[in-house]
């Protein structure tokens, strides 16, 4: 008797019938670059700065001084030496409310 074998895990999300995100074009942010805006939750909850940029495709921006990180660089020809830069990296745009000024 021939033993049924369990499908497979690697699915893609088409094939699991999930539905494809194709209204990239449609999303809109309620910020835009150079607003000043506080981010009301998370670890910089508080903190106010300017957006560097935004990604609506994400639903992300990048906010001056907030979610700074280390990227280590490999050596190259622009960088002999290598190192590591700090840098800020997007948040979710729901993270955050614009403010007056």
């Amino acid at each position: 008797m021939a033993r049924k074998s369990k499908p497979s895990r690697h699915f893609t999300m088409r094939q699991r019938g999930a539905k494809v995100k194709d209204d990239k074009h449609l999303r809109k942010l309620h910020v835009r670059r150079d607003d000043i805006v506080e981010v009301i939750s998370g670890a910089h909850k508080g903190s106010r700065g300017k957006v560097l940029r935004a990604i609506p495709s994400d639903g992300m921006v990048v906010v001056e001084g907030i979610n700074r990180k280390w990227k280590h660089l490999r050596r190259s020809q622009e960088n002999p030496q290598g190192g590591r830069i700090e840098r800020e990296y997007p948040i979710h745009a729901c993270k955050v409310r614009k403010v007056e000024n």
